[in-house]
């Protein structure tokens, strides 16, 4: 890594070397209609090189290419390029724009304007993106658009991240929203396979690790806008698979004119600084010696084993990029790699991409044949942090945990506790250090998303459109645990696993696409067809009893074991659609739309294969009345009504019959029996969305934003429901009566409160209130949220049950201690809803941008708040009845020495539940453009400073507020549980970009 940083150095600086010549000065005058413009944007095109008009209009640009383009903006008017041409001096009149709503957003199979827009869309450019170490698309746009609640599930590098669009309306794990990246729906489905634990046998009692992100194949540098569709009239366009939202990527294109190379790197070191407190070898010993009456015996150690598992984490981002184009077509090739150490030993995540984008006409520009392309390789190593540890624990919980007057490390005999020179007493007290040097998982998956359309211009007005795209990945995961790990089944023996997952998602859309003028009226309409196949292969193998201990052999040689357990699984679902919609709009006023979409799923049966989905929407420009108080620049009214579906998470074959064949001996042929009934009846969850809103903005648009009120409501929601037994089937899945209802009002403003010829400052503050609520179900009451540690077997802390919110925490009711230091509960101890759920009332994001001439600062905030989070770390690990077996705890815990009875029971309660809002300051980023000459090497060149996770104000006593692990009991997935979750990190990065 060493050599690698040095040359990615050596070339920066080779780099900045370069001379920067001067090249000509160009002045001259900004007006309108009425006079000078003061505060116009003056900019060379490609570049960073830029000034603004003075209070008389005038500007003076250095450094100007005699053969470079210049770009004339400024707030209510329409954008102007002006080629240069060698003249010195260039003045530009301005003409308003009709508003800024004449932006163009990405909507389903096309694009648009706000202006003509019905339904809520929000769209989030290049520049806006969060800035820093960036693993996934998401992360660029969290807290970026109201009504979006997007938050990652651990701070492990790569880790899932979570997208909530206006709420939660599924009761199953697949609430995120469709993703489509440069027109192809992507699947939903896990793409890497997963480490440790297993299914064959059990698996290892440290567990397995939480799933990594989908979307981390991507490289967020080649990502040129992310629009996000929020209600049924953006989102039934995409039917059944649009019940959560959308969210459109477009990568990166090459725009005609001269070529243009791209650099960039960022340096990033990272490190915990947020972890509670252990308690000192000092702290320990007087707690054991007061519960034990001072007959408690220490070793001679003194170990902080958050010096063994933490570290100080280096990162290393490099993006280089080629693109240009001529008149009739343009190119771009990239390629990106990430080295990421993540802030635990033994963790590490590293990606290769490469794109290739292009587009090229034919037959004077009728015909347009484009590609995208991207293919990445994404390799992890990953520590013994699980999401299903057991009593003994993970790597976390075992560092919390250990004694901390016993040394780690020794040449004890096995007798004295000692195994291959680790301090292991027994398969009950896990030793970190042997965690990590005697474990390994690690796993690598390889993806290419390919794509080629052509669209033809049969008429002026008609274009028809085709796609074919592919989504293959291919992922395979190993680990290892050696046979000197104390662990039962691991002891003596030695397990390795290798499991792997083939996905292949093919797609071919075609549509036809009809735009009209009729003088002032414009008549789009979109007609099309879609096919997608969906197929997902597993191959698990499990090895046991190793003579060698070596982890890298039993991995790459597994044949070295003497036992084997394996499996392989095939799945194959198809989705089959039809899709209608026209859009109309009247003398730039009105604006109606309605569109229809049948989907037929191979998830159900004959009875209800096919599902029709459709949304009715219109807008009025207010603006554009003669009659409208002139204060307001912008004033348009949405309203819309839609139904989309939903199918995900419910898995494929769930409506057939399926049989098992027993296997039997030489005596016995075997059998097959029935496992599961036909269940022709299984049909699509529907979800019905009101929405009303209203785009306004003033001042000259200066201030500008939308008011949005949404009501969402998920009726025959698909459950997986046990069976009564004795039966063949242990569950079916259904759709049972009931209504999840999510509504909510978001607000968005965006403001430029000072704008001056050198400084700058414009903000976004956006805010949504979320309301959840199960309502009309008649279903049985479903336990949820597993809770995980010594003595909480068996153990829940939510449910599923009529008039409560998803998630809602169903515990006892905990009201303190007796005098005899044991618990006292009400409702008689029984488990009770305590009026808290995981869900939050309202979340936030407030940027502010400062520009000081060739300086820029950005500083972004994004809070939760009203949630509940269940510390099931503090539950399980850090209680006197831990101390009192001989475990190390939380330093805050030690006050409730000889207060709380040793051996009271640390039953699931609301002790446990805690307030998890919060307030982050999540991104600050502080930049310099610097000016460049016409001789210079370079277009632009940008140094930049950025830090993340700074601090967040929060009354969480765990690690970090935002930190959810998935604790899925009955199908029902968890959300607002924290179970030694992986920290999320503070990180300083250095960066550059150029151009040449």
């Amino acid at each position: 890594m060493k050599i690698t940083l040095l040359r990615g150095f050596l070339f920066i600086g080779a780099l900045l070397c370069f001379g920067m010549v001067k090249a000509q000065t160009v002045t001259g005058t900004v007006s309108d209609a009425a006079g000078p413009l003061p505060g116009a944007s003056v900019v060379v095109k490609g570049t960073t090189n830029g000034t603004q008009t003075d209070f008389d209009g005038n500007y003076t640009l250095n450094d100007v290419a005699a053969d470079a383009v210049l770009v004339f903006s400024y707030i209510g008017f329409a954008t102007q390029e002006i080629p240069v041409n060698g003249q010195t001096t260039i003045n530009v009149t301005l003409q308003e724009d009709a508003s800024e709503l004449d932006e163009v957003v990405v909507v389903g199979y096309g694009t648009t304007t706000k202006r003509s827009t019905v339904g809520a869309v929000e769209s989030v450019k290049a520049e806006e993106f969060n800035k820093g170490v960036i693993v996934n698309p998401q992360q660029l746009i969290q807290g970026k658009t109201a009504g979006v609640q997007i938050s990652t599930t651990s701070g492990e590098p790569g880790a899932a991240v979570n997208v909530r669009v206006r709420g939660t309306a599924s009761v199953r794990s697949q609430n995120n929203p469709l993703f489509v990246v440069d027109g192809v729906p992507l699947n939903g489905a896990n793409t890497t396979a997963s480490t440790g634990g297993g299914t064959v046998d059990g698996g290892s009692d440290i567990g397995s690790s939480g799933s990594l992100d989908p979307l981390s194949f991507l490289n967020p540098n080649d990502i040129a806008s992310i629009d996000i569709l929020q209600d049924a009239a953006s989102t039934a366009i995409y039917g059944s698979r649009g019940a959560n939202g959308v969210v459109l990527i477009t990568t990166k294109s090459g725009s005609s004119g001269r070529d243009v190379l791209e650099f960039s790197s960022t340096f990033s070191v990272g490190y915990v600084g947020n972890r509670p407190e252990i308690a000192s070898r000092e702290q320990f010993l007087a707690a054991q010696n007061t519960i034990s009456g001072g007959s408690f015996v220490p070793g001679d150690g003194n170990v902080d084993t958050y010096d063994v598992i933490y570290r100080t984490s280096f990162t290393q981002n490099y993006n280089l990029a080629y693109g240009g184009g001529g008149e009739n077509g343009n190119y771009r090739i990239s390629m990106g790699y990430q080295d990421q150490e993540g802030e635990v030993e033994d963790s590490t995540f590293d990606r290769i991409t490469a794109r290739f984008n292009a587009t090229q006409r034919f037959f004077d520009n009728k015909l347009k044949l484009s590609t995208q392309a991207t293919i990445s390789n994404v390799e992890t190593q990953r520590p013994p942090i699980t999401n299903n540890p057991n009593a003994r624990g993970d790597l976390l919980s075992a560092s919390i945990g250990w004694d901390p007057t016993q040394p780690l490390t020794g040449n004890g005999t096995r007798d004295q506790g000692f195994i291959a020179g680790f301090n292991q007493p027994s398969n009950e007290r896990r030793n970190p250090l042997a965690l990590l040097e005697l474990t390994r998982a690690t796993s690598s998956t390889l993806r290419a998303l390919i794509n080629v359309s052509a669209q033809y211009k049969i008429t002026d007005n008609l274009t028809i459109n085709t796609l074919v795209g592919l989504d293959k990945s291919t992922s395979s995961a190993a680990s290892a645990e050696s046979r000197d790990f104390a662990a039962n089944g691991t002891l003596d023996n030695g397990r390795a696993n290798l499991d792997e997952i083939d996905l292949t998602n093919t797609t071919w859309e075609s549509y036809l696409n009809y735009n009209k003028e009729f003088g002032d009226d414009v008549l789009d309409v979109v007609l099309g067809h879609s096919y997608q196949e969906f197929v997902n292969e597993t191959i698990t193998l499990r090895a046991f009893n190793f003579e060698t201990a070596d982890l890298f052999q039993m991995i790459n040689n597994i044949a070295r074991g003497q036992q084997f357990a394996a499996n392989t699984s095939l799945e194959r679902d198809e989705l089959q659609s039809f899709f209608l919609r026209t859009n109309y709009s009247l003398n730039g006023k009105f604006n109606f739309s309605g569109t229809v979409r049948i989907d037929g799923s191979s998830r159900f049966g004959n009875n209800n294969q096919y599902g029709t989905f459709g949304a009715v929407g219109a807008s009025w420009a207010l603006d554009q009345e003669d009659w409208f108080p002139e204060f307001f620049d912008t004033f348009k009214l949405r309203a819309n009504w839609g139904v989309t579906g939903n199918q995900e998470g419910l898995g494929s074959n769930q409506f057939t019959e399926r049989q098992r064949f027993n296997t039997g001996n030489q005596n016995d042929p075997g059998t097959l029996s029935t496992v599961a009934f036909n269940n022709p009846d299984l049909q699509w969850e529907e979800n019905e969305q009101l929405s009303i809103g209203v785009d306004y903005g003033f001042l000259d648009n200066r201030i500008s934003g939308s008011v949005n009120y949404f009501k969402r409501t998920t009726s025959q929601f698909l459950l997986q429901v046990n069976s009564a037994q004795p039966a063949p089937q242990p569950f079916v899945f259904a759709n049972v009566d009931g209504d999840i209802v999510n509504s909510g009002v978001e607000f968005t403003i965006n403001a430029i409160p000072v704008q001056t010829e050198d400084f700058n400052w414009d903000l976004n503050f956006n805010i949504t209130y979320t309301d959840n609520i199960l309502e009309n179900y008649t279903g049985p009451d479903i336990d949820a949220g597993q809770i995980n540690g010594p003595g909480l077997s068996r153990a829940f802390a939510q449910r599923l049950a009529n008039d409560q919110p998803l998630f809602s925490f169903f515990t006892r009711d905990w009201q303190g201690l007796d005098e005899n230091g044991g618990n006292i509960f009400g409702s008689e101890g029984a488990q009770v809803f305590i009026g808290e759920s995981a869900l939050p009332d309202f979340s936030l994001g407030f940027t502010n941008n400062f520009n000081y001439k060739n300086w820029d600062l950005s500083l972004f905030f994004n809070g939760q708040f009203g949630q509940s989070i269940y510390n099931n770390t503090r539950n399980a690990f850090s209680t006197i009845p831990n101390l009192s077996q001989g475990r190390n705890v939380y330093a805050d815990t030690l006050p409730l020495v000889g207060v709380e009875n040793p051996f009271n029971p640390q039953s699931v309660s609301s002790r446990f539940v805690e307030d998890g809002s919060f307030l982050r300051l999540q991104n600050v980023t502080l930049g310099h453009n610097f000016n460049v000459g016409e001789d210079s090497v370079f277009s632009s060149l940008r140094l930049f400073l950025n830090a993340q996770n700074l601090f967040v104000i929060t009354d969480y006593t765990g690690q970090d507020p935002e930190i959810s692990t998935d604790r899925t009991l009955n199908n029902l997935p968890s959300l607002g549980i924290d179970l030694t979750s992986y920290p999320r990190p503070t990180t300083f990065s250095l960066g550059v970009n150029a151009s040449f």
